[in-house]
């Protein structure tokens, strides 16, 4: 399997690298998180790079040759410790207007999201719908042929910026069904909606979300009435590798501070990187890294492939990708001492991400136990 970049691919990254190099700085990166509009500005700038566009494909008005270019985009998000809403609005906000919507509709949503007109928000559970357990917290019931949809999230991942919640809500049945779940697309500023906005420990924006008998009409579901719940586990795997491939670009950059950090550091008389100890921790590091790198490219390029295997590549690449960035953002701390845990450095806010990105979309017990199941099933 080659996993090299293709040419596009090569020039998205040089792209990408260049614009962050120059805008999203950890200085920048403080000034922005307290800068609204600097934050919105920066938005539409990435809008207008084309950033948006490389995680839709060119059949519905996209740029992207295949998932693997959102991939790319998403390397060098964690490289930079990008805390923009790519991950929610343009990846699996966007794969569930792509499957979820035809026609007009799609091309309307579509091309919001790509000129960044638009941001989206999944109120959805991420981690539990192959278990059986609760999914939404969300209901809706008919109102004639309409919708009125009521419930309350305390944690939905953009919501504090989304300009359309994509909820999941009970339609039919009870737990532990997987049946009887919709999604709707439910305006931010629709009458009965009350968002409550916070920071989350990684700096993303995030929000409580209330709907107190919102009314959408039969239009708005997305997807099959009843039938979200595979709808959303295909977005969520594209999220996943999306994530992986954030905690790559994080993991590759730690690697490289902490080598030129020992390079300049001295003690006992001589740079630490003249320790032997020191350089095996690093070369493991290294391997950890590449390691996680070659799992995490194959289950990129999965997304497009049957459900079962999709499923398959990106739990064993969330299980990898989380050990190696929990190896290899501690050895980074570690080896930087107590700066490395300091606001002042970029070192501890690339472990923090780290962390968060372990428990995103579901820990490694989840995804093993999902591994597994999809292991039986196969073996059945």
């Amino acid at each position: 399997m080659d996993f090299n970049y293709d040419d596009n691919q090569r020039m998205l990254f040089d792209m990408v690298d260049r614009f962050l190099a120059d805008k999203h700085d950890l200085a920048k990166r403080e000034k922005l998180l307290k800068d609204p509009a600097a934050e919105a500005a920066l938005w539409s700038e990435m809008a207008e790079l084309g950033l948006m566009g490389a995680a839709f494909p060119e059949e519905v008005g996209g740029f992207g040759s295949s998932p693997a270019d959102a991939y790319v985009v998403m390397e060098r998000f964690g490289r930079h410790l990008v805390t923009q809403p790519y991950l929610y609005t343009a990846i699996i906000g966007g794969r569930l207007l792509i499957e979820g919507l035809s026609g007009d509709a799609r091309e309307a949503a579509v091309a919001g999201v790509i000129g960044g007109e638009s941001q989206l928000a999944l109120a959805a559970g991420s981690t539990t719908m192959l278990r059986g357990a609760e999914f939404t917290s969300f209901d809706a019931v008919k109102d004639g042929a309409d919708w009125k949809l009521s419930g309350r999230m305390p944690v939905v991942l953009n919501g504090d910026r989304a300009t359309e919640l994509l909820v999941a809500a009970r339609t039919a049945g009870s737990l532990p069904d997987r049946e009887g779940v919709t999604l709707f697309r439910v305006p931010a500023n629709a009458a009965g909606v009350s968002r409550r906005s916070f920071r989350t420990i990684d700096m993303f924006g995030a929000a409580e979300v209330v709907l107190d008998g919102v009314a959408v009409s039969a239009d708005s579901v997305v997807g099959a009435v009843d039938g979200a719940v595979p709808l959303v586990e295909l977005a969520l795997d594209h999220g996943v590798a999306a994530v992986c491939g954030e905690a790559l670009g994080s993991m590759e950059y730690l690697i490289e501070a902490t080598a030129e950090y020992t390079r300049t550091r001295v003690q006992y008389g001589a740079p630490l990187a003249k320790f032997q100890v020191l350089q095996h921790r690093m070369a493991d590091m290294y391997i950890q890294t590449q390691t996680a790198k070659s799992i995490a490219l194959v289950a990129a390029m999965s997304l497009e492939g049957d459900a079962d295997e999709r499923m398959r590549q990106t739990s064993a690449a969330k299980v990898q990708v989380g050990r190696s960035a929990k190896f290899v953002g501690y050895q980074a701390v570690q080896l930087h001492g107590g700066m490395g845990v300091s606001e002042e450095l970029d070192i501890g806010h690339h472990y923090i991400r780290l962390n968060v990105i372990n428990q995103l979309f579901g820990d490694g017990s989840h995804h093993l136990q999902r591994f597994d199941a999809l292991a039986r099933k196969a073996a059945a």
